[in-house]
């Protein structure tokens, strides 16, 4: 018999492909993740852009993320420059940094997977548009799992990049750590 779900859990998003954490100092955390867990290589880009809203307003998003492979995972690290409002930086800088920041997942409907973790008490933090177009959210699922939910659509685009990110993963040798992109640094 198959997994029914559980009427009393919310329903979560099952396409699970990334785990982020919050630091301080991006180049030194991708060598300690590497040297700890063996997670990298990593591709750090610096002042990602995007345009980000919080309760249907334009937000400050200002952050630097290094990307590599954990195991069958990607490992983001985030370094956030600048976050407003207040409550929308509250909940993506809960915690503190080493602490689980989000989970991203992939849907196949970011409007419908979105709609029901709000229904379901998970409500809406951020919207952003990266600067390739894609659409996120961001919902605040800290009672649930620990952590923000990142949702988006898996486009080929953007596994194209998970598979680049595993590929420079597959056979490397521990060197070349940090790996920075379009001469953001």
């Amino acid at each position: 018999m198959p997994n029914q779900p559980n009427p009393q859990q919310p329903a979560l998003p099952s396409g699970l492909v990334q785990i982020a954490y919050r630091v301080d100092d991006l180049e030194a955390a991708c060598h300690q993740w590497a040297e700890l867990v063996g997670a990298g290589p990593f591709l750090c880009r610096a002042h990602l852009k995007v345009a980000a809203t919080h309760d249907g307003e334009p937000a400050v998003y200002d952050h630097s993320a290094a990307f590599g492979q954990w195991g069958s995972l990607m490992l983001e690290l985030i370094q956030l420059h600048e976050c407003e409002p207040a409550s929308m930086r509250e909940v993506l800088e809960h915690d503190g940094p080493g602490q689980v920041n989000h989970f991203a997942c992939f849907v196949d409907d970011l409007d419908a997977a979105s709609a029901t973790l709000d229904e379901q008490g998970m409500p809406l933090v951020m919207s952003l548009t990266t600067s390739s177009g894609m659409a996120v959210r961001f919902h605040d699922a800290r009672h649930v799992v620990g952590g923000v939910l990142e949702l988006y659509v898996g486009t080929p685009h953007l596994r194209g990049f998970y598979d680049k990110v595993a590929a420079l993963a597959d056979g490397w040798d521990g060197s070349d750590v940090v790996r920075w992109v379009d001469d953001s640094r």
